[in-house]
C-alpha cells in the first residue's frame, strides 16, 4: 500500500516509567519519529507515515518489553487535521518575561522579543523543556554582532530568536525537508527571510559550505550529539560558545565527556523537567 502524508501517533504506557521512556525516545528517533510528548505514565511519539519504519518501531517495542510493562496505542492523523489539533492545545510561551513565542493566531505580544512560530510537525515550538532552556540560554549569550550556527533547526525558533537578539549572521540547517520548509516559512513570518540562511542537509553534507561561528546551537538528541560533537567544534571559533540540549539530566556526564574530548569546557548547566541544557566554551587548543 502506498504511504500517504498522514502522521502516525504512537502512545506508549510504561511501568516502570524509567529508564524505558528514555530508551524509547533514543531508539524511536531512528525509526522516523520526529516529535515526542512526555506523559506522566509514558510517551506519545509522532512520525510522518512516509518516514515511519514499522519494523523498526516493533523492534523498539520488543526491546522496551524487556524492561517494562508496555501498553501500545497507535492511530493515524490526516495531515490536514494536524494544525487543527495543534491550535486546540497550543499556548504562547513566556521565556523569562523577555521572549514570547507564539503562533500566528495569537495576538502580538509586547515582549522585547516576539517570535512567531507556526505549529507544524517540527520539533521546537518552545513547549518542550529543551527548546525553552535553549531560548533562555540565548538571553545570556550577548549575541549582538555575533555569528550563529543552528544545527538541526526544526522550526527555526532558535535561529529566529538569535537574529532578533542582534546576531549579525545566522545560518540554520536541518536534514529534514519538512523542518527546512517550516523554518523558511517561519523566517518569512518574522520578517527575516533575508537575514537567516537556511540550508537542507546535515553537518557532513554541508561541511564545506559552513564556516566558523561565535555561537553554535544544537538541540537534537544524545546519540547524535555524542557522535557529531567533534564536527560541531570545528565550526566554532576558539573561545566561542556552544549550547547543547535534547537529553536528560542523567545523560549529562556522558555529554560532558564527549564534549570535553572535542576541546570544549562546560561553563553552565540548567535543568527543567528532567531535561538538561549545557553551555560549553571552546578552549584555544582543541581536538
Amino acid at each position: 500500500m502506498e504511504k500517504t502524508d498522514r502522521f502516525l501517533r504512537l502512545e506508549l504506557q510504561l511501568e516502570p516509567l524509567l529508564p524505558a521512556r528514555e530508551v524509547a525516545v533514543a531508539y524511536l528517533n531512528g525509526c522516523g519519529f520526529a516529535m515526542f510528548e512526555e506523559k506522566s505514565n509514558g510517551l506519545a511519539a509522532f512520525a510522518r507515515e512516509k518516514e515511519w519504519n514499522e519494523l523498526g518501531m516493533q523492534a523498539v517495542i520488543t526491546e522496551l518489553q524487556t524492561m517494562a510493562d508496555v501498553e501500545v496505542h497507535t492511530e493515524f492523523i490526516e495531515s490536514e487535521n494536524w494544525n487543527i489539533q495543534w491550535e486546540l492545545h497550543y499556548n504562547p510561551i513566556d521565556v523569562e518575561g523577555q521572549i514570547m513565542m507564539r503562533a500566528p493566531f495569537h495576538p502580538k505580544s509586547d515582549f522585547d522579543i516576539d517570535v512567531i512560530i507556526q505549529p507544524e510537525m517540527s520539533f521546537g515550538t518552545g513547549h518542550h523543556p529543551t527548546t525553552w532552556q535553549m531560548m533562555r540560554c540565548l538571553l545570556n549569550l550577548e549575541l549582538k554582532g555575533k555569528t550563529v550556527l543552528d544545527i538541526g533547526c526544526g522550526t527555526g525558533a532558535l535561529a529566529i530568536t538569535a537574529s532578533k537578539l542582534g546576531a549579525k549572521m545566522v545560518v540554520a540547517f536541518d536534514l529534514d525537508e519538512w523542518s527546512y520548509q517550516n523554518t523558511l516559512a517561519n523566517c518569512k513570518r518574522n520578517g527575516l527571510s533575508g537575514e537567516i540562511q537556511v540550508m537542507l542537509g546535515n553537518i557532513k553534507s554541508l561541511e564545506e559550505q559552513l564556516g566558523v561561528y561565535d555561537v553554535v546551537l544544537a538541540n537534537i538528541n544524545l546519540n547524535v550529539l555524542k557522535t557529531e560533537v567533534p564536527m560541531y567544534s570545528k565550526h566554532l571559533v576558539p573561545g566561542g560558545r556552544i549550547a547543547f540540549s535534547g537529553f536528560y539530566t542523567s545523560d549529562v556526564p556522558a555529554m560532558k565527556v564527549a564534549a570535553e574530548s572535542a576541546g570544549l569546557q562546560c561553563v553552565a548547566q540548567s535543568d527543567r523537567e528532567d531535561w538538561a541544557c549545557l553551555l560549553f566554551v571552546k578552549t584555544a587548543i582543541s581536538a
